[in-house]
């Protein structure tokens, strides 16, 4: 696995885990300043599902992400066990560049309730159908929460 200290350029991250338009990227961990690397590199523009799980954003690296038109593509994202708080998903509801997103995993994070609102209600994520909040749980817009657990 690769350490923070390790990755130098993008294409430290993009080695090994960008697979045609899916960048596997969890793990590595991303801080918010090594993931500017990605919103400043054109190749994230061909990306479309995007796993960022278990890394080290938090909220400011989500409100970049939020506001990368770069990411214009995306319509699967992992933001998985990445220290986010509702704060977080107020960036995400009101990105201008997100708009095909269509699944959003946020599990092991810490969300209170009401950036999930924001999210629901977001004009701009306007195709975002699914997200996932915790093991199990998971909100569809059109049918409401479910609870599958995972057996």
């Amino acid at each position: 696995m690769v350490s923070k200290s390790q990755i130098i350029t993008v294409e430290d991250i993009y080695e090994g885990r960008l697979r045609g338009n899916q960048l596997m990227a969890s793990g590595i961990p991303l801080t918010p300043g090594l993931a500017r690397l990605l919103w400043a590199s054109n190749t994230i523009s061909n990306v479309t599902w995007l796993d960022l799980g278990d890394n080290q954003l938090g909220d400011k690296g989500v409100a970049e992400l939020a506001n990368c038109k770069l990411l214009a593509n995306v319509q699967y994202l992992n933001l998985s066990q990445n220290g986010i708080t509702d704060k977080g998903l107020s960036y995400l509801a009101k990105s201008q560049y997100l708009t095909n997103l269509k699944r959003l995993h946020l599990k092991n994070n810490s969300i209170q309730g009401s950036g999930l609102l924001l999210l629901f209600n977001s004009v701009t994520l306007g195709n975002l159908s699914t997200f996932q909040i915790h093991d199990g749980w998971t909100c569809k817009k059109r049918e409401g929460w479910r609870y599958n657990p995972q057996g």
